[in-house]
């Protein structure tokens, strides 16, 4: 009897020619699609892949974190390098090594970490461009950072999440260790650090803070929404291309 063996790799990604991380019915490029095709054509067999979590349309990530099973014990260089050959230019398979049959990169995880980056250059260089989105020279973070005070903790989040049928919609309570607003240069970044996030949240979240940052909300904005649930108070969402899933850590610490 053959048993097969899992594999977890950290992978990186730009996700402005994605639809997002999972496979969908109508849209014909997404990560796991491409990931799995790869690996598929690198084993021989049949390969799912499973990721830490999943990235909606036009996010990247530079820490992604799936597991996967081949049907034998390969090398990890020879399954990282055969599989890099086979995948396109814009997503990459960083490291890959052994896994325990029963580790699985959703559930196993501690916790996740987003970036978001906002510039306030007069002109943003092509190359920064796919991965920030443009704000205000006159954005305030320390109006950002007083607003994101009141976000770690847990807390119901529903309000930032996605809109979904009610049988459909998951438990909308998550913890959230750290909110960082952090100056680099003419960027802007909001750093958070949580046991999961809810579809759309983080940029529903940081459309709030982008709005905070240029005067159009108070800094107290964060803490009425969390209190009343009210949509309306809500922000436009930031934009796709601003986010990052920076890390997914495992284990304690």
């Amino acid at each position: 009897m053959t048993t097969s063996v899992r594999y977890r790799a950290t992978l990186a990604y730009v996700g402005t020619q994605f639809h997002g991380w999972q496979i969908q019915r109508n849209a014909d490029r997404t990560v796991q699609a491409v990931v799995e095709a790869a690996l598929t054509r690198f084993a021989g067999a049949p390969v799912r892949v499973v990721a830490a979590g999943r990235t909606d349309a036009g996010v990247h990530a530079d820490g992604q974190v799936v597991h996967f099973d081949l049907p034998e014990a390969r090398g990890r260089q020879a399954i990282r390098e055969g599989a890099n050959t086979l995948l396109p230019g814009d997503v990459t398979l960083l490291e890959v090594v052994e896994a325990r049959q029963s580790f699985h990169a959703r559930r196993d995880a501690a916790w996740k970490e987003y970036v978001y980056r906002w510039s306030r250059a007069e002109v943003i260089a092509p190359r920064d461009s796919p991965f920030v989105a443009a704000i205000s020279r006159a954005c305030d973070p320390a109006r950002m950072a007083d607003a994101a005070e009141a976000l770690p903790g847990t807390h119901d989040f529903g309000v930032f999440g996605v809109r979904l049928p009610a049988g459909a919609a998951p438990p909308t309570v998550r913890t959230l260790y750290g909110v960082a607003i952090e100056e680099v240069g003419e960027q802007i970044r909001a750093v958070f650090r949580g046991d999961g996030f809810l579809r759309g949240m983080v940029r529903s979240l940081c459309g709030v803070l982008a709005d905070v940052g240029r005067g159009k909300a108070p800094p107290s904005r964060i803490a009425e929404l969390l209190t009343t649930g009210e949509r309306r108070l809500l922000a436009p969402k930031a934009p796709a291309k601003g986010l990052t899933l920076s890390r997914v850590h495992y284990g304690a610490g």
